[in-house]
């Protein structure tokens, strides 16, 4: 099973009644209880989950809201303070087709790093995940240029 594979599992289980948790639990393999144990219990601690709301991030029925991209240079200037790690999910996320703008204004090692790193990202996108990070981008594109409007 993959990690996604392996969360799904951990939230579905995580949002059992008690004893139907402790049930499955039991049943598992060593090894599955080993690695789904922490995740639960990590689930459990964050958050009281919503049934309709598992539902939707099982099915990967979450929508990725539309969001007005910012400018080139804001788009640049808050993609420049990511790691490369995250600078490619955020344009997997939010800009793909503004990719090789980006790129083109990186440093070559920054812009392999995050080539790579785009070429190994799942395909398609996780949604939820896409859907954070577009309210990340416009958020930070909005403080940007409110402090840059400021100066």
């Amino acid at each position: 099973m993959n990690n996604v594979g392996i969360r799904k599992a951990a939230l579905a289980i995580a949002a059992m009644h008690p004893a139907d948790r402790r049930w499955m639990m039991a049943r598992l393999p060593g090894t599955w209880q080993a690695l789904l144990g922490p995740l639960v219990r990590e689930a459990r601690r964050f958050t009281v989950i919503d049934a309709d709301a598992l539902q939707g991030a099982l099915d990967g029925s979450v929508d990725v809201p539309r969001v007005d991209l910012p400018s080139p240079g804001v788009l640049i200037a808050v993609l420049n303070e990511l790691s490369s790690h995250w600078a490619a999910r955020v344009l997997a996320a939010t800009a793909m087709d503004h990719a090789e703008l980006y790129l083109a204004a990186c440093g070559k090692q920054r812009g392999d790093a995050i080539r790579d790193e785009l070429a190994q990202l799942q395909r398609p996108f996780p949604r939820a995940l896409a859907a954070a990070l577009v309210r990340c981008l416009d958020e930070a594109g909005r403080t940007l240029v409110a402090a840059e409007a400021s100066r």
